[in-house]
Parts: structure tokens; sequence; C-alpha cells
């Protein structure tokens, strides 16, 4: 589905940023709408979202500057449905509409059109939907792709898909709080899966394992228990079964809150359950799709199913199989083939993945069966074996194709998933990590540092964005003359463009603030707390840097142990209201020689009206690198400045 984002009618702070971020998190278009704005408006609003972007905008006026900024398209009001041929040259035109009757008037050439309210507003209070029912949008036969607009919250999109829509279009929900709004957008694009399967107690396998692979593949990962199991990564005793009763009213409950595209099916007590779970899931929800993870036997040798004759009904409502080879074996015969496995596959339209693990090849090789296709995923064998790795290939392919990734790539996904999961360390029970963690940059490896500072025309998000474009990966946020409120506000957005682009992200002074964003730590000046009081505030993995003037100030700095020295001012600058008295060259010659005598080795950076002939002669005096802030928001264009001082900086 399409996740469309209207911008909000009023002034927003940092919204440009906002959307600049939700675009990196997969935004598919975004609508510009500002009602009663003129055409500069519209165009300071444009040019501040990266070229790369602008190609998904869509105006709601001036349409002129879509090829003036090669944007998208165009949208028009229900009003203007008497001018779409004026428009026809443009390669976007959709509309909004307020019936399904009106939708059914317009002309299948339009891209799509917008349907509204669809749920009571959240941007409009006293705005009502109304529809009693959500409109079945497939069985009306439209001529054109639908989007559902209003009231859309998370819990709102799986019945949108459902009724047939092609798109969700959001602005309440999103411009309501917007220091939520990527946390917001991303419980819009994250999509929910269900488990039904037994509980391991050591977490290797079972609904654990399966949790824990929905979640570390972005999924949000709902679980009905089957059956609790009393094992260990070595050893199985026995199992306490659910019966169908107690798993359909555990799922009841879920589905109150939650109607998945996606559902898997691991261990259940008997065919008798399996067989009719399915029926009651095909009539609950008629377009789920299960995947069925055939538990036969467990890798410690228990067996819990002998024999399992297949009924047709039952394959029908499948649309895919996971079994390994003893699996597959057991419940299509010792001697079925490739091609009588299609012939199955076509006749009941579901596909199998025949895992390989468990082969007699050098190379384990998963075989994607369908009607008319087959595909081959060779991997290399893991030295280390692992405990569930059946149940946590199943439950990754699950979700990436609730992700709305093909069968083909979510299965060649999931076996890299497992793959990795393998070789995450040399015992039975590895460790979930989708993709490797970033490492977050350390002070001592850095050479540039930006600190933020107001620069009229500009909010600090946009200052951020752009130098990290630039290039810097460490971010200083000072805002001195704010609230709390404002800088816990901004803190969170700088946050999330620290985060994209892996930069170290520091706060200024407020030791309490940056615990509560849970910064990577915090810069402390000389009438700031003491950074042993602040270490125990935010623990000892986070960084704690210090403001130094003289070598008594970095003698008390070492013995409290910080993890870099901020050492100035170099020269006068008006970034800075208190200014200790200032070093220049000669003043961090002297420092810097008495540290290497004394055996200090804590790394320092240059700060205070620094300019670009002053990077060689301080660079030479041993710092590690240098803090910038007015050199570069004051430049014409942040992004090249920061691009000429970083090229500078590594060829000292």
């Amino acid at each position: 589905m399409l996740t469309i984002l209207i911008t909000s009618p009023f002034f927003i702070s940092e919204e440009t940023t906002i959307c600049n971020l939700l675009f990196d998190y997969g935004l598919d278009l975004l609508h510009l709408r500002k009602p009663g704005a003129d055409r500069t408006v519209f165009e300071n609003f444009i040019q501040k979202i990266r070229p790369c972007y602008r190609n998904r905008i869509v105006l709601h006026d001036f349409y002129e500057l879509v090829t003036i900024y090669h944007l998208r398209g165009i949208h028009l009001k229900s009003t203007q449905r008497d001018k779409i041929g004026i428009y026809e040259n443009f390669s976007h035109i959709s509309i909004s509409c307020h019936t399904v009757a009106e939708i059914k008037t317009l002309p299948a050439t339009m891209t799509y059109c917008f349907l509204s309210p669809v749920f009571d507003s959240l941007s409009k209070p006293d705005y009502y939907s109304p529809f009693r029912e959500l409109p079945e949008i497939t069985e009306a036969k439209l001529p054109l792709p639908v989007i559902a607009l209003g009231g859309i919250t998370p819990d709102k999109i799986r019945l949108c898909q459902r009724a047939g829509f092609a798109g969700v279009a959001v602005l309440g929900y999103i411009w309501e709080r917007p220091q939520e709004a990527v946390m917001r957008f991303r419980d819009l694009k994250t999509p929910t899966v269900f488990s039904i399967a037994g509980f391991d107690p050591s977490g290797g396998a079972g609904i654990t394992a399966d949790l824990k692979t929905f979640e570390s593949c972005s999924v949000y990962g709902r679980s009905i228990l089957s059956a609790l199991t009393f094992q260990n990564e070595k050893e199985y005793l026995t199992t306490k079964n659910f019966c169908l009763e107690e798993i359909i009213r555990q799922l009841e409950l879920q589905f109150r809150y939650a109607i998945p595209s996606f559902i898997k099916i691991g261990l259940l007590p008997d065919q008798e359950i399996l067989f009719s779970l399915t029926r009651y899931l095909a009539q609950k929800v008629p377009d789920i799709k299960i995947i069925w993870d055939p538990i036969l036997r467990t890798s410690s040798g228990f067996t819990f199913h002998t024999s399992l004759s297949l009924p047709d009904h039952f394959l029908r409502q499948l649309f895919l199989i996971t079994p390994n080879t003893e699996e597959l074996h057991q419940l299509f015969g010792e001697n079925i083939c490739i091609s009588d496995l299609q012939k199955i596959c076509k006749k009941y339209q579901f596909h199998l993945l025949w895992k390989g693990g468990h082969n007699a090849e050098e190379i384990s090789v998963d075989r994607l069966i369908g009607p008319d296709t087959l595909y081959c995923f060779p991997v290399e064998r893991s030295v280390y074996q692992k405990h569930g790795t059946g149940c946590i290939l199943s439950a990754a392919i699950t979700a990436y194709l609730a992700r709305g990734i093909s069968l083909v790539e979510a299965c060649r996904k999931a076996q890299v998933y497992v793959s990795r999961f393998m070789d995450s360390n040399d015992s039975l029970l590895g460790y979930h990590l989708s993709v490797p963690l970033k490492n977050i940059p350390l002070p001592s490896t850095l050479r540039l540092q930006y600190i933020t500072d107001y620069k009229e025309g500009w909010t600090i998000g946009e200052q951020v964005e752009a130098v990290c474009q630039g290039g810097v990966r460490w971010i200083q946020l000072r805002m001195k003359k704010n609230s709390k409120a404002e800088i816990l506000q901004t803190g969170r957005l700088i946050k999330e463009i620290c985060r994209y682009y892996n930069a170290l992200f520091i706060v200024n002074d407020q030791v309490e603030i940056a615990r509560q964003l849970d910064a990577d730590g915090v810069h402390l000046g000389l009438e700031d707390m003491n950074p042993e009081e602040a270490r125990k505030i935010l623990g000892p993995d986070k960084i704690i840097g210090a403001t130094c003037n003289t070598m008594e100030d970095i003698r008390l700095r070492a013995i409290q142990k910080v993890d870099y020295i901020g050492l100035g001012p170099f020269r006068y600058t008006t970034t800075k209201q208190k200014l200790s008295p200032v070093l220049g060259v000669e003043g961090y010659q002297k420092i810097l020689h008495a540290m290497s005598r004394e055996g200090i080795s804590i790394p320092v950076f240059a700060i205070g009206g620094i300019q670009d002939a002053d990077f060689i002669p301080l660079l030479q005096t041993g710092i590690q690198g240098i803090a910038l802030s007015g050199l570069i928001k004051n430049s014409r264009d942040i992004k090249q400045k920061v691009r000429e001082i970083r090229k500078e900086l590594e060829s000292i």
C-alpha cells in the first residue's frame, strides 16, 4: 500500500526536516498543501526538500512549480473535476472525492483519488465520516486506485487494505504531535504478523524465537500459544498442549486490535487442531496468508507426529509450507520429486520451500517450488549448529512478506538472516541481528565536531541535516536560550537525524536532557556538573566531554576521567557568551606539550573562532580535531562548506 503524507495547513517548526527524514524511512509521496499560502512559501518548502526526493512531491497549488522543480504532479480539489482535461499533460493527476459515486465518474487515466473522510477526522474537529462501514473498494470495481484519507491511524491500515484501498493518506496523526512524527510514521509503516507456536523456555525456538525474528526484521509480532514445552537447547522432556478452543480464544482477543496479512503456524498438538484452525482462519480473515512450518520432530529427537495425511481443503488454505527433507518425505512421500511437487503446488495453489540444511549436499540449497517455478538459494554451511533455525527461517519469511517483499526475495533474505544467526556465536543459542549494529564513532576517531547555534532562516534540524549530508559525524546540540521542553523536542529530531547518518549525538550542558533523550553523551562547561556525577546519571557507556582553558583544568578533567576535552577559546568568538582567556596557537602548543610531558592522553579538540587558515597550525600542535559552529553555519552553502573543511582536514 502507498503511504502518503499531507503537509500541515499550519506552520510547523522543522516540517521540511521531518519530511526529509520520513522520506528516508520510506514515505512514498508527499502532498504539499498550504491553504492561503503564496508561491514563495511553496518554493521555500520545496527548496528545503532534498532534490532526490522532490519527484515524490504532489502539489495542491501553483502547478507551474512541477516543471521547474521536477516534481511528481498535481492534485485537484473535488470542485475542479471539470478541469481535469486542462491538466492532462501532467504525468500525475490525483483528485479528492467524498463519495464512491463521484469516483465512478472519473476517467481511468487519473493516477488515483482520495476518498475522505473514511474515518472521523483527526485534524478537523467535528468532521465525521459519512460511512457507517468502510466502503468495499474491491467490490465497487472503480476505474482508478483509491486512497483512504481521514482518521488514519496504525490500527486502520489493515482495515483499509482489506477493503481494497490502494493506500492511505495521513495528516492529523503525524502533525498533531510533530515531535513524535518519525515514531508515529514508523508505527504506520510497521506491519503486524502473528505466530501460533509453542513456548520454548530456552528462547531458541517457538514463540520466543519468532518474536525475536519479527522484531529484528522490522515487523510487530503478536503470539498465540499452542503449547508449553519442557526443554532446553539440548534436551526435550514433554509438552503441555492447548486445546483448539484455547487457541481460538487467544486469536479472538488479538483480532480485536490487529488483523494480519500473514500468519505463521508452528507446533500444534495434533492434525485435527491444525486443520480446524486453518479452516477457522480462512473464515475469520479470508485474505490471510498462512505460512505453515511443519514441526514433526525436534532437533534433539523428540517426535510430535509420526504421520500426517493432508486433506485438500487444508492445502488450499496455505500460502507457503517450509519443510526440511525429513518432513517433506513424511508429508508427500519418500520418492517425491520436484516435478511432482510442482504439480501439487499447481493443484492447490500454494508454494513450498524445501529447506536444504539437512541435505547431504556440500552447500546447503533451499528450493522454492511453485506451480510453474523453481528457485534455488545456495548458501555456505555454517561451522556452528543452532537450535531453532527452522522456526527462525519461516518467521523471517513471514516478516519480509508482511513488509511487501516478494516471496522469492523474502526466502532469499530469510536464508541470509538464518546464516548470519548461525554464525553469531559458537553455542546452540544464537543472537538475532538482522543487520550488523552500526558503530557510533568515538571522539578519538573524529576530526570535526559541529556545535549548533541560531541561524536566521534556518532551524536547528535543517542545520544538522545539512552538515550531516556534508559528512560531519559528530553533533553537539547547544540551545542556551531555550526551555527544557524546547530542547527535548528539538533533541528528539536531532537524534533521529544523527542515527540515520550514524553520527555521534552529544547534548551541551544538560545532563538530565541527555539522559531523557538517550543521547550518546554530554558536554560539560567549566561551571557545569562534575563529570563524575554526570557519569553516575548517564552510565559508564556514555561519552562525557568537558571544556578546559588551562593546564590546571586539564589535570582536573583527567582525574574526573572525561572522554574528550574541548580546549579554548582559540580566539574571540561571538557564539559563546562567557568567554575564558583566548589561547591562540602558542597557548595550545604549551598545553599540549605539558599534557605529553605529564602522560595525559585525552583527545583534545580546539574550539572558539576558528577559521580555515587556522586548521594547519592548530593540528600541528597535536590536537585531535576541531569543533566548529560559526564558520559552518554562517556559510552560504552549509553542506558544501563542510565538504571543503573535511577535505582540507583529511589532507593534513
